[in-house]
């Protein structure tokens, strides 16, 4: 059956004289065969698809890529409201492209690992996203209508954490292990040996801890600036003279027991 509109879109077809109808469908039925799978730009830099796409099928072109931007990372079940299992492809997205795609509705277009679901329920009800590129800003407008009711409830409470925020809270040891190559905006290959990164991986292990565990969080000093005098990083005059400019009358001194530039 057909359904979001496109039964519609037949009905209205069905409406017109054959005259207009025959030639009208033989050319949309070229248009759609023709497109291709997702749009590659910016050098590389931005990819656009349907229902998104992973990095390893970026730029190339098959059955199985296009399958995957037309519809996304399924399954073949089906859930309880009769739509496509889908699997979570975005969460082990680590492409350098930024991925814009849309095909499931959410109630907010949020980032998850340099991609970004511009699906916002526009033909459901709820708004339109548009993404503003390269300044990665989100514009919406809210929909005219509900042309169309959704079968799976999309408008939900909002989650305490975002999506990002949700998949950060575990590590992918496929991130950290083995040797690494990284481009950063100074370097743009460098390497990390696979024993640097298991020495790494061993400390923070050991000594690390997710933020949100902690229950309370100490503030550090600022520190002042450099000193003019000879042979002295920092001095006191400097902090003195600091607070005499912002207007500060009265200081009191401690002493710190902690850091690597106490004064």
């Amino acid at each position: 059956a057909l359904t979001h509109g496109l039964d519609l879109t037949v009905a209205e077809l069905e409406l017109l004289p054959e005259a207009v109808a025959a030639p009208f469908k033989k050319e949309m039925a070229t248009f759609i065969r023709d497109r291709i799978s997702h749009y590659v730009l910016d050098e590389g830099r931005l990819v656009v698809a349907h229902a998104g796409l992973k990095e390893a099928f970026q730029g190339r072109s098959s059955g199985a890529v296009r399958e995957f931007a037309l519809y996304g990372d399924t399954t073949g079940e089906r859930d309880e409201y009769g739509l496509p299992v889908r699997l979570d492809w975005a969460a082990d997205y680590r492409g350098r492209a930024l991925v814009a795609y849309g095909h499931t509705p959410t109630a907010t277009a949020e980032w998850l690992n340099n991609t970004i679901c511009l699906d916002t329920g526009c033909v459901f009800g709820h708004k339109l996203t548009a993404l503003r590129y390269p300044e990665k800003e989100l514009v919406d407008v809210p929909a005219a209508e509900t042309y169309a009711e959704s079968a799976r409830p999309f408008l939900l409470e909002a989650p305490t954490f975002t999506a990002q925020q949700q998949n950060d809270r575990m590590l992918d040891i496929a991130d950290v292990l083995g040797q690494r190559r990284l481009s950063t905006r100074l370097l743009p290959r460098l390497t990390v040996r696979a024993e640097n990164s298991t020495a790494a991986l061993e400390v923070m292990s050991r000594f690390g801890a997710d933020p949100r565990w902690l229950i309370y969080l100490p503030p550090t000093m600022s520190p002042v600036e450099t000193s003019t005098l000879p042979d002295f990083l920092e001095h006191p005059e400097q902090a003195f003279a600091y607070f005499r400019s912002e207007g500060v009358e009265r200081v009191i001194c401690e002493e710190k027991h902690m850091g690597s530039r106490a004064v």
